[in-house]
């Protein structure tokens, strides 16, 4: 850190989390991609740039973490310093339709065909990339790729919006955020933030920006004293003396930290139609669908997996804390942020050998019934986990972590501590706001149609990533996010085609 850089604030517990990683090389990026329709106003390529970029600024302008770097990543004592002007050359660029980005190792992005096949290509080359300089530049970047070609001059009428940020400055939740506010941003373009936007695109910050405080911070939550012996336990405590599961969780490969950093994308999509009825299914369960997805995912695993292999597994689902901020302060619906926790989930042998063992020629259980089974487990976990947050929270315990570093390089040769995770950003809505004004001007501003969301396949993380994000009525992605050298492609294949069309089944009703 240079003498002139200017700090805003330390980071906090799960910000320092982030940045250790990231300078280990352990973990990149998150992504939330969005699918804009264009406005029939607009009549040349460069206008639809322009518009993108006066946007962009304007969502930098309201996002305190859009405005600064960090600094010393390689330290304890890292921190957030100021960025007064960004070039919004080095964080925005536009691609053609045929651009699938380069990746850095092999390509088993095979699932996916016409714009998704382009999307995961891009999506996995940027998930495998570390953020450049870093106390100049804020770690985001914005790629537009527009869904099919143009002719000349003429814009596209549909663009692919890929936000990708360091996981420090933002939880996926603000990556829904970012597109909400984008939205808004184009369809309530204000003439102050692009009084600011030089013709070089330079953005000038003319004030230092108020960051919302760390996650330790706005959250009030306490730590029981046999929840710490428990985790205190579990991490010190000599193997010899702990009991043996009865069965060890399938969580892919070991952790090597001198594994290549490589991430591999596979989108899944859902209709707007099977969405609905899928949700009126899991609803008829008293269930929501993350924990149907779950569910989905042990089944397929369950049968592309061997026992001897994969006898038990433990999921864990992304839990936002948002909920839990009491400070009336902080527009916490509408601000980016890092506010997230996680819990686990056992699934237990006996589950598993119920999917592994259910068939419809079989006599016992059918697999939907097995399925709605480990759904309603996993409804359960999730239900005591909210019911005891925000005590007794894993990410509290952090605050005892002397040097993330060293907790980091300490998980070598060791079992990853999950089998899979849920994230599920919900529904985004996709049209313009409903105020007076929009009515007044119909269905003529900004759309979005569809999100995507994704992450990079960490290398000390779960065995794989899966990613849900859709739109208010419309349809819904389940994005898969892994290294080959953790979890077999041919696993993720056929889990991304069972999910295809076990949710379409589930959804008409029909046996799986």
């Amino acid at each position: 850190m240079t003498p002139q850089t200017e700090v805003i604030r330390p980071c906090g517990n799960m910000e320092t989390y982030s940045t250790a990683r990231h300078s280990l090389g352990l973990y990149r990026c998150v992504a939330v991609t969005g699918r804009y329709a264009l406005p029939p106003g607009i009549s040349t390529l460069s206008q639809a740039k322009q518009l993108l970029q006066d946007a962009v600024a304007q969502v930098i302008a309201e996002q305190p973490f859009m405005q600064v770097g960090i600094a010393d990543e390689d330290k304890q004592t890292s921190s957030f310093v100021r960025v007064p002007q960004i070039n919004l050359s080095n964080h925005i660029q536009w691609f053609p339709p045929s651009h699938p980005g380069s990746g850095s190792g092999p390509d088993f992005n095979t699932g996916a065909s016409g714009p998704d096949a382009i999307l995961c290509k891009h999506l996995s080359h940027q998930h495998d990339k570390l953020w450049p300089e870093l106390t100049q530049r804020p770690p985001w970047k914005i790629s537009i790729i527009p869904t099919q070609p143009s002719q000349g001059c003429e814009p596209p009428t549909e663009i692919e919006v890929l936000y990708f940020f360091h996981h420090a400055i933002s939880d996926g939740t603000s990556g829904s955020i970012f597109h909400k506010r984008l939205l808004h941003a184009l369809n309530n373009p204000s003439p102050s933030t692009t009084h600011h936007l030089q013709s070089n695109n330079i953005l000038t910050l003319t004030t230092p920006p108020t960051l919302p405080l760390p996650q330790e911070n706005l959250v009030n939550g306490r730590i029981s004293w046999p929840y710490f012996l428990r985790e205190l336990w579990s991490a010190f405590g000599p193997a010899w003396l702990k009991p043996k599961p009865a069965a060890t969780p399938w969580t892919g490969e070991a952790i090597r930290l001198d594994t290549p950093f490589h991430t591999n994308v596979r989108i899944v999509t859902v209709p707007a139609l099977t969405v609905s009825n899928l949700l009126a299914a899991c609803r008829a369960q008293g269930l929501t669908l993350t924990p149907l997805i779950h569910a989905l995912v042990a089944a397929s695993l369950a049968r592309h997996l061997p026992s001897e292999t994969a006898p038990s597994f433990e999921p864990s689902s992304a839990i936002s804390m948002r909920r839990f901020v009491r400070d009336p302060t902080l527009d916490i619906d509408n601000k980016m942020c890092v506010l997230v926790t996680s819990t686990n989930h056992p699934i237990s042998e006996s589950l598993t050998a119920a999917l592994r063992n259910s068939s419809p020629a079989s006599s016992g259980p059918t697999l939907e019934t097995a399925i709605w089974t480990v759904a309603s487990s996993i409804k359960t976990d999730l239900q005591t986990r909210l019911t005891s947050l925000p005590n007794d929270d894993i990410t509290a315990m952090l605050r005892y972590v002397s040097d993330f570093h060293d907790f980091f390089r300490k998980k070598d040769g060791k079992a990853r501590g999950n089998s899979w995770e849920v994230s599920n950003l919900g529904a985004i809505e996709g049209s313009r706001s409903s105020d007076s004004q929009a009515e007044a001007e119909g269905e003529n501003g900004w759309k979005l149609t569809r999100a995507v969301f994704s992450q990079s396949a960490g290398t000390v993380a779960q065995a794989f990533c899966v990613n849900v994000a859709g739109i208010a009525g419309g349809e819904t992605t389940i994005t898969l996010t892994w290294n080959e050298a953790v979890t077999s492609p041919e696993v993720v294949e056929g889990l991304a085609g069972d999910l295809e069309v076990w949710t379409r089944k589930l959804a008409e009703g029909e046996r799986l």
